[in-house]
């Protein structure tokens, strides 16, 4: 893990006026919402249990960061499980919760964070076998930022980061048009991450489109 320190040096010295606390706050908002847009802080985890009966499996997160999205998901070595949520297996198996089977679909928590669910209802106990890639982002206390995400999207953060504090109303270093323009470099970037981070991101359950009020 990257301290913020270190991605802070980079900022800091365009506003040397900037309090650490103000580039500190506006780079995890930056960071965070980065990660939510992208995907791009990955972990995999392998040799999780399944249990019969029971519909949640809890990931540990990495240092500093909390879960934002189910990547990818397989059962004892079938990479097909369906990402979907609650509300979409309401309609589509009304009876998950209660009726035990093999899980094929995985979801996101509503109530507890690092939470996924697995659905339907598991009807036996798999030990170690299951394997879900999962994607992060900072929480909002952070003090470090994944190595792999300041590597390789140091310039997109520090241009957000930079888009933020110039257009912080009545600061000495106000210049709105500066902020537009660090801002665009930001979005572009984020833009340009989001499409290679969407190769290979597991199937959702197909959603029904009604063209013509039909």
């Amino acid at each position: 893990m990257t301290a913020i320190a270190t991605v802070r040096a980079l900022i800091t010295p365009l506003i040397p006026q900037a309090s650490d606390i103000q580039v500190d706050r506006l780079l995890i908002e930056v960071a965070r919402d980065f990660c939510d847009v992208t995907r791009a802080w990955k972990r995999t985890h392998t040799g999780l249990t399944i249990t019969a009966g029971t519909l949640e499996v809890t990931l540990a997160p990495p240092t500093d960061g909390e879960l934002v999205d189910v990547v990818k998901a397989s059962l004892d070595g079938n990479p097909s499980m369906i990402k979907a949520t609650q509300a979409q297996l309401d309609q589509l198996h009304p009876g998950w919760r209660e009726n035990a089977a093999t899980p094929g679909y995985v979801m996101l928590s509503d109530e507890n964070l690092n939470e996924i669910l697995v659905a339907p209802l598991p009807s036996a106990t798999y030990t170690s076998v299951f394997r879900v890639r999962a994607a992060y982002k900072p929480v909002l206390g952070a003090t470090t930022l994944d190595d792999i995400l300041v590597s390789k999207h140091s310039d997109a953060l520090v241009e957000g980061t930079l888009g933020k504090l110039f257009i912080i109303p009545g600061a000495p270093w106000n210049d709105n048009a500066l902020g537009a323009y660090y801002t665009s470099l930001y979005e572009e970037k984020r833009n340009a991450a989001k499409q290679t981070s969407a190769d290979g991101r597991m199937t959702g359950v197909a959603r029904k489109v009604r063209y013509g009020g039909i």
